[in-house]
């Protein structure tokens, strides 16, 4: 947990707050609420694309820019094939 702070720390701020909101996409993913503006935060979406995966990215909400809502994704990687639906 250490070695992600001070790596952290070198980021610059636009860069850090993307950070925070996919962490707290993260944490609403995993099943724990953290409501923003009354917008839910995160969740982790399973594709299967060319008939392999399934992979996991993670959609989170970024807040809004023009009065419209923007979400985030990260590639979380591929996922074990017995927790998919």
């Amino acid at each position: 947990m250490d070695e992600l702070f001070r790596s952290a720390v070198q980021l610059p701020s636009t860069e850090l707050s993307e950070l925070v909101l996919s962490l707290q996409g993260l944490l609403e993913a995993k099943g724990e609420q953290t409501m923003v503006a009354g917008q839910p935060q995160g969740s982790i979406e399973l594709k299967m694309i060319n008939g392999c995966g399934p992979y996991a990215y993670l959609r989170y909400y970024k807040g809004k820019r023009n009065g419209r809502g923007q979400y985030g994704s990260k590639y979380l990687g591929k996922w074990p094939a017995k927790t998919a639906n």
